[in-house]
């Protein structure tokens, strides 16, 4: 069963929209609470918060051709869509509350398969507490198939980009590179790891690891900072290398620009990082954290620490 059918009776151009949305409703399962705190009214009601201060809202899409193809199963096509936008809680150190999905459907979209995404985000979205309260559908051309996820959350403090100061150290969780061999559809975001970050004042900057390392880096940077980077340390993935010997290519190149690790990239003081870097293989054994380098003066560029050479890799652009 893949996303796009030619069999008619199969497909989501036999049915109306509210049989559309009640599909997708009941497929969410236990992530959709009933109305009125749930889908059924022109807008959805969210409750506030006295435990968190800050307030943390993402939106993320997923698209058929770009980020899965016609064969990838629903479900998983659906926790990528959540997971994708968790990822992006998690480097804010936040925690999920609730969120509005919308869809674009072709009228060839199979019904089932459309079924199978609706389960994938409702298990996704339960598993880590997060709520889908409502959100729209939309016909578009045949063919197509397109989930935007707006999410919210709630934070303790501001735990964001461009905030690292001169001297600090700079960690990764995981192992990078490779993930078109499965890992970007199949992995958790590392909301435990970001909240428990968050909570520690030492930790000064964060992100996600989405678009690749050799993008995602200068991005957490300001511009008069370096990321220098020690590129013998840099946790590469078995499927990076896997990708190396099926192109050719080094394995710390596709660790660098394969993008969709979904890890956490961050920066630490420099007089606590070791502190911190055993404190956090304590709380999380089984998440690999590696140091990778230091923020120095610069105008926003990563370079190696051997030689101090800029680095060239490139990782995803959405745009040419």
């Amino acid at each position: 069963m893949g996303a796009i059918t030619s069999q008619p009776n199969r497909s989501i151009g036999q049915l109306t929209e509210e049989e559309i949305i009640r599909r997708v409703t009941a497929n969410l399962g236990q992530a959709c609470p009933p109305f009125p705190a749930g889908p059924g009214g022109d807008c959805a009601i969210f409750e506030e918060t006295v435990s968190r201060k800050f307030r943390v809202s993402t939106v993320d899409s997923v698209i058929l051709g770009r980020h899965f193809d016609a064969s990838t199963a629903g479900a998983l096509a659906g926790a990528k869509c959540v997971n994708r936008n968790l990822s992006d809680l998690a480097a804010a150190g936040a925690i999920p509350s609730d969120a509005l999905l919308s869809l674009l459907l072709g009228p060839d979209v199979d019904s089932e398969w459309l079924e199978d995404f609706a389960r994938g985000v409702g298990k996704a979205a339960h598993k880590f507490r997060l709520r889908c309260v409502g959100g729209d559908i939309c016909s578009v051309q045949a063919g197509t198939f397109a989930a935007t996820l707006a999410v919210q959350g709630f934070a303790h403090r501001i735990l964001t980009r461009k905030t690292a100061n001169i001297g600090d150290a700079i960690f990764v969780t995981g192992k990078l590179g490779g993930s078109i061999y499965g890992h970007h559809l199949n992995f958790e975001p590392r909301l435990a790891e970001g909240e428990w970050l968050n909570a520690q004042s030492i930790v000064t900057s964060c992100t996600d690891l989405s678009d690749g390392m050799a993008k995602d880096l200068p991005g957490l940077i300001n511009t008069t900072q370096d990321a220098v980077i020690d590129l013998a340390s840099l946790p590469i993935s078995d499927a990076a290398h896997q990708s190396s010997k099926a192109d050719g290519k080094p394995a710390v190149e596709h660790a660098l620009q394969d993008g969709e690790d979904y890890e956490l990239l961050f920066t630490v003081q420099a007089q606590q990082a070791d502190l911190l870097e055993l404190n956090f293989k304590k709380q999380f054994p089984k998440t690999t954290l590696t140091k990778i380098g230091v923020i120095n003066d610069g105008t926003r560029l990563i370079k190696s620490r051997t030689d101090g050479t800029v680095i060239t890799s490139r990782g995803f652009g959405h745009f040419a």
